[in-house]
């Protein structure tokens, strides 16, 4: 019963990151010893039947960390999101408005949000309207403490009647409920998650994007722009006549890029990545692993550009444009300021002191959460459990480093975002 309800619960800490697993093992030269608590990358070791399945690893929660992160890039769309509202046609104040909750986890992050979102609903269209809130999310997701966040005091559900919760654990790159029932429709930080249907690999870097291999840069672009059009064809069909669309996005950065009181900056980059890929790339220099577990770990993230981001609306080709979704408010670039840094600047005011160890502990434990899942799976077919942690934690201790070496003040750790919001309309409104 414990491995069954570890693995529903076990894709919410790094949904949609799946990484490939090494195939080939490797062996140990006669009078080899292990490398410290790390195993040489040169010491045999097949799978074996205890070799732990790291779907069945336990659940973690979302850390405080985490959670900050999601709602300040949450909190940066409330005003455009509630805007949208009175875009969305209401034919009856008796009758059902849905709002779409994509790629919701365990709902922290969009709680504040769906509270408004209803308050804005009762305000304009009286007491009597019905609202559905749809959470999807994928079918191993947490819907668990979903629910009991939910149906918590403090929850919306306490403070308006006439509000009926849901879940879904479709897919976003399916169609999730039946065409034409939704009004609402969210997803942020959700749909840079690639599909794990089209997988794709990069043999010299963790993130597909920063490959030096032409053939897999471009598999990169086509899986990213056809899961795109996937996203936007099914969100198109879900949606009313007049529902509307909401999209923020990571987006790849480019060019200069304003900071909140430290001017501007060149940047190629996210800063965060980069360090994140140069640690991991830093264990296999040091033969702590081996080329086969270097390359198995694959991070399935798009990072389009704004130009990307518009093709499926302006191709003639495209999937979206039939189906009547187009562009209520252009795409847009949005800079969510680093929580690590927000908090190393206030440290900064209350304790007089530039602690940039602070700052790369709160950088670290972010980056940690999201990542870490995919590290384990590219080596849970060689390592043991304990080595595969000495191994984690060695790769954080060293990101940390490169971290802490540096001035935050000039270190890429916002997040670059896209915002979008499109409607379904009829032909005429193209």
């Amino acid at each position: 019963m414990f491995q069954v309800a570890s693995l529903r619960l076990i894709k919410l800490l790094f949904p949609r990151v799946v990484c490939l697993k090494a195939t080939a093992p490797y062996c140990v030269q006669p009078g080899e010893k292990r490398a410290g608590s790390i195993l040489s990358s040169r010491e045999c070791r097949q799978p074996t039947e205890n070799a732990p399945i790291i779907e069945k690893l336990p659940f973690q929660r979302y850390s405080d960390d985490i959670v900050r992160t999601g709602i300040s890039v949450t909190n940066a769309c409330e005003n455009n999101v509630l805007s949208l509202i009175d875009s969305v046609p209401v034919p009856s104040a008796s009758g059902v408005f849905t709002i779409g909750d994509y790629g919701t986890s365990d709902g922290a992050v969009s709680q504040q949000l769906i509270h408004k979102i209803i308050e804005r609903l009762r305000k304009k269209h009286g007491q009597d309207l019905n609202i559905q809130v749809l959470y999807e999310d994928q079918p191993s997701n947490d819907f668990n403490s979903l629910f009991k966040r939910v149906y918590e005091k403090t929850s919306y559900l306490s403070h308006f009647s006439k509000v009926f919760p849901l879940a879904c654990g479709t897919s976003f790159y399916e169609q999730c409920v039946p065409e034409k029932s939704c009004d609402l429709i969210i997803a942020t930080l959700a749909s840079h998650w690639l599909s794990t249907d089209n997988f794709v690999r990069s043999s010299n870097s963790i993130f597909p994007w920063l490959s030096t291999s032409r053939e897999e840069l471009g598999a990169y672009k086509e899986t990213c722009q056809y899961n795109w059009e996937q996203f936007l064809h099914f969100r198109a069909r879900e949606l009313k006549l007049g529902g509307v669309l909401f999209v923020a996005q990571t987006l790849r950065p480019t060019g200069k890029q304003s900071q909140p009181d430290s001017g501007h900056r060149e940047t190629g980059t996210h800063d965060t990545l980069v360090d994140l890929d140069l640690s991991w790339k830093t264990l296999y220099t040091e033969g702590l692993i081996t080329e086969e577990e270097f390359q198995a770990c694959t991070i399935q993230m798009a990072m389009p550009s704004l130009q990307e981001i518009k093709a499926p609306f302006d191709g003639l080709k495209s999937r979206v444009r039939p189906l009547g979704l187009s562009f209520l408010q252009e795409p847009e670039q949005l800079i969510v300021p680093s929580t690590a840094i927000s908090l190393w600047r206030k440290k900064i005011k209350t304790d007089g002191g530039d602690d940039r160890g602070c700052f790369a502990d709160l950088l670290t434990k972010e980056t940690r959460f999201w990542s870490e899942r995919t590290f384990r799976n590219s080596l849970v077919n060689t390592r043991s459990a304990d080595e595969q942690s000495a191994i984690i934690n060695r790769l954080y201790h060293t990101f940390h480093s490169k971290v802490a070496a540096k001035d935050p003040e000039n270190y890429q750790s916002d997040w670059v975002l896209c915002t979008l919001a499109a409607q379904k309309c009829n032909q005429t409104c193209q």
